[in-house]
């Protein structure tokens, strides 16, 4: 806990983290990476690292999250290095969140799920530093009905 970092704080950063990993992990299992699998890691971390991104800057915070959340997850090395692609791309705007989202919707079903828990992971993320900007919200309100969701379902 970083000095001066309200205990009841770091301990809701903590709690949030392991419902995320559990909420990725059960959507990508474990041992093994499966070719569903992949594109779950894929599209789950390039999604995370355009949302890091969508004010343009991805703070020190976001970036210790997702490392944490790799760990948590257990990703093997071929996972993990995956996952660290996928962010980096996402974050840089090199893909398109429709075509993930399409490649995603096409192994999960819309409103199932597994598209429940990347929905879940999307705001848990945007939540992690206790405030949500207008652009994250707009992201997450576009993902959401793409996702299978009404808006307020969240």
């Amino acid at each position: 806990m970083a000095h001066g970092e309200n205990p009841v704080q770091g301990s809701r950063f903590g709690s949030m983290l392991r419902d995320l990993g559990a909420s990725i992990g059960e959507l990508l299992g474990g041992g093994k990476l499966e070719p569903e699998q992949a594109v779950a890691v894929e599209v789950a971390f390039g999604l995370l690292g355009y949302l890091a991104g969508v004010d343009s800057i991805v703070t020190s915070h976001e970036a210790e999250f997702v490392n944490q959340l790799m760990d948590d997850l257990q990703l093997s090395n071929r996972a993990r290095d995956l996952a660290q692609q996928a962010f980096t791309a996402g974050r840089k705007r090199e893909i398109s969140v429709d075509s993930e989202l399409a490649r995603f919707l096409q192994l999960y079903a819309p409103g199932g799920s597994e598209a429940r828990k990347l929905h879940d992971a999307l705001y848990r993320l945007a939540a992690a530093d206790g405030r949500l900007q207008p652009r994250e919200k707009a992201f997450l309100d576009g993902v959401t009905g793409k996702l299978g969701f009404a808006l307020g379902q969240n």
